[in-house]
């Protein structure tokens, strides 16, 4: 026989390490299902705190290293450039953005008069194009209308009261920015120390552990969100500057609304301003039509150029493999798992180049040859004694 079975100690030792192995995968999806959300919100400030320890320590290394200045006054100095620098960006940014929510919400009756009056005349000609069809076409097709509008209504309504309920939450958002920097501070002027303190008192096994999970998730979630990142900032100037030069309301607004949807797998820009230019064409509207065609075209160009170059070099997976992780992604945690399901199964790609499998696959593979070694010599004894 090609295999033999094990023996009872062989075997008993196998299904202890496999069940140890299934134990401690069940327990970890466990706590992250039950204390992974709560544990991030807790931790998120210090969490960011140390990332941004993390990505500034070469620079403030190197100029510690070089001119010898006290890591603290480095730390401080360099927490102030940055955040002085992304600071006045965003604060631009957002002072645009919410005068323009600002003036949105104040002329919001308005908007929707005039939405609505859009609407009736898409109706209108709608109905021209449904005199051809039979009349139970026509009857679904106006109840499904019906129920659009009903619904976008509806939506409205709840739109308003959760953005003015979210200008409340403003003030929660400062303090927690005021442990960030306090944290980033603290982490950044003493970060060797605090290095060292963790890799003494964690043995070495784990650190192993933890060093192949720390650079698979920073080339999978670190490489794979930068890119998708990177991608939607240039689809949302590419809109603002769209949108600035058709003259567009709420330009600054829209094109942070369509970068948002746009970093969405599947989703896109091009789900809103498609139908958007097809309803100014039937419209009669062809000047904003072509406007938003050349958006739009100009959007296909910059994707069809940077984003194999940026996200595909970063991800290499398989575009039936993004699909899968996107689909099961959704079906189990909605957006959030949209975004994030390609970002695992690049993780756990990169743990198994890593090895940190193969013990486990080796013992599944013993496991199996051993039970065909089993079924193998029964059959070979049933027909013996035949």
């Amino acid at each position: 026989m090609e295999n033999s079975p094990l023996t009872r100690p062989q075997r008993r030792m196998l299904w202890m390490r496999l069940g140890i192995r299934l134990l401690i995968f069940v327990g970890v999806v466990l706590a992250l299902i039950l204390l992974g959300r709560p544990v991030l919100e807790l931790c998120m400030p210090f969490l960011f705190a140390l990332a941004f320890t993390a990505a500034t320590e070469p620079v403030l290394r190197f100029i510690h290293t070089r001119w010898k200045i006290p890591r603290g006054i480095l730390s401080l100095v360099m927490i102030l450039l940055v955040v002085g620098a992304l600071g006045g960006i965003l604060t631009g940014l957002v002072m645009k953005g919410w005068h323009e929510i600002a003036e949105l919400y104040g002329n919001w009756d308005e908007m929707w008069a005039a939405f609505q009056n859009m609407y009736l005349q898409l109706g209108e000609i709608t109905d021209k194009i449904l005199a051809y069809f039979p009349e139970n076409i026509q009857n679904i097709i106006h109840d499904l209308s019906d129920r659009l509008l009903a619904w976008l209504n509806e939506l409205a309504s709840r739109i308003v009261p959760k953005t003015t309920s979210a200008a409340r939450s403003i003030s929660s958002f400062v303090l927690a920015f005021l442990f960030f920097l306090m944290a980033w501070f603290f982490t950044a002027s003493d970060y060797p120390n605090l290095r060292k303190t963790v890799a003494d008192c964690t043995p070495k096994s784990l650190r192993e552990i933890w060093a192949q999970l720390r650079r698979a998730f920073s080339a999978a979630f670190g490489g794979y969100i930068r890119a998708e990142l990177t991608v939607s900032l240039g689809v949302m100037i590419i809109l603002a500057v769209g949108f600035g030069i058709m003259g567009q309301p709420y330009g600054m607004l829209l094109a942070f609304l369509l970068a948002v949807l746009d970093f969405i797998p599947i989703l896109g820009a091009g789900t809103v301003l498609v139908p958007w230019m097809i309803v100014d064409v039937i419209l009669g509207d062809w000047r904003r039509a072509l406007y938003l065609l050349i958006i739009w075209g100009i959007i296909c160009l910059f994707r069809r150029v940077v984003e194999p170059k940026i996200v595909g070099d970063q991800t290499g997976l398989h575009p039936l493999l993004s699909l899968l992780a996107i689909y099961v992604g959704m079906r189990m945690a909605g957006v959030l798992g949209m975004i994030l399901g390609p970002v695992l199964l690049i993780m756990m790609r990169n743990l198994w180049r890593a090895g940190m499998f193969r013990d486990t696959f080796g013992d599944i593979t013993m496991a199996a040859n051993d039970m065909h070694a089993i079924l193998h010599s029964r059959r070979e004894e049933t027909g013996g004694k035949n």
